[in-house]
């Protein structure tokens, strides 16, 4: 249904790419095709060129080890630079909801990495969450916007009820990478019920140091849960490691 929605809004209303600002061609013809196939034909809010740009791009999988904090494994699919900076900046600040539906494709490309390395068809997805005063200033989490359309895809389960945010924090990426640490210590708290014998995969948006998915699996791990990994859609170029 969504997919329908979305084929006659931009019959309506022609999109631009929100890198180039190219006009987007939409297929509707192929829509007959069927929604599913329409969906991968057709991409919302990146043109071709700048899509396959991005396609180019090197992703990482690496594990995160900080010192007194829980290791994990992250998956991350493209350097948070260029067309990927401003494509993020459009959902967050311009509240841009529809580049959820490109930036999705390629999250998905990280957990086929994931997957290479850990079983994820039992796990759960838990969205890293925000704290609630960023949440109604927000009024989304893109977290949660992204992972949506991982779980309908892969009949993976999402629970927002594991994990909440008790410390209004300051943004990650605009630390010095001591301060990171500190910044998110107890800011997050697991709720036993719900993460006790699960296998859990965290999701979120940019990847830096890996203090704040480090701080998460902590709290998890120590309520019961009996795995913890993660992916996101970008990390800091400074966090790459191959492999």
């Amino acid at each position: 249904m969504q997919v329908l929605f979305n084929a006659f809004s931009f019959a309506l209303c022609q999109e631009k790419c929100r890198v180039c600002s190219e006009e987007l061609k939409v297929d509707l013809v192929g829509f007959l095709s069927g929604p599913k196939r329409w969906k991968e034909l057709n991409r919302t809010t990146l043109c071709d060129s700048c899509f396959f740009k991005l396609e180019l791009e090197p992703s990482s999988l690496k594990i995160v080890n900080i010192e007194d904090m829980a290791p994990l494994l992250v998956a991350s699919r493209l350097p948070y630079h260029g067309p990927l900076k401003k494509m993020l900046y459009h959902l967050k600040y311009d509240d841009d909801r529809l580049v959820t539906e490109d930036l999705s494709i390629f999250l998905d490309q990280a957990l086929d990495d994931l997957s290479k390395m850990v079983r994820v068809k039992n796990c759960i997805l838990v969205p890293v969450p925000l704290h609630w005063k960023r949440m109604v200033k927000r009024g989304f989490n893109q977290a949660e916007l992204l992972a949506n359309p991982l779980a309908y895809k892969h009949d993976i389960r999402i629970d927002t009820r594991l994990l909440t945010r008790t410390k209004a924090t300051a943004t990650q990426h605009q630390l010095k990478k001591k301060e990171r640490k500190t910044n998110v210590q107890g800011a997050f708290q697991a709720n036993r019920k719900y993460c006790e014998g699960q296998h859990i995969i965290l999701v979120d948006d940019l990847l830096t140091s890996g203090a704040t998915l480090s701080a998460c699996a902590g709290e998890l791990l120590n309520n019961g849960a009996l795995s913890v990994n993660a992916v996101t859609l970008a990390y800091a170029m400074a966090s790459r490691q191959r492999g």
